[in-house]
């Protein structure tokens, strides 16, 4: 992606992404092509996540794995993946 679009995505304007690109200082990969045009190469980032479930009380235990499920779903449904879960029984 051109370098305006990209300073535009990050709402910042041209000539800070330019400064920042002469000095070395763009957080993502660029390159200038023999044109002269400043290529923005995108950095892909896989979206992970932790599900935290939690019942109030232990007889509410069973709650939990409806809990995870949903949740799981839901992560599932978004294209998120799921690292790790955790669960916990209040007081």
């Amino acid at each position: 992606m051109k370098l305006s679009d990209w300073a535009r995505k990050q709402g910042i304007s041209y000539r800070t992404a330019w400064n920042q690109f002469r000095s070395g200082k763009l957080p993502v990969p660029a390159r200038q092509l023999p044109t002269g045009t400043i290529i923005v190469d995108e950095v892909v980032r896989e979206s992970k996540a932790v599900i935290y479930t939690r019942v109030s009380s232990s007889d509410k235990k069973k709650d939990l794995d409806g809990q995870i499920a949903r949740c799981l779903s839901f992560a599932n449904a978004q294209g998120i993946a799921v690292s790790a879960t955790v669960s916990e029984i209040g007081s």
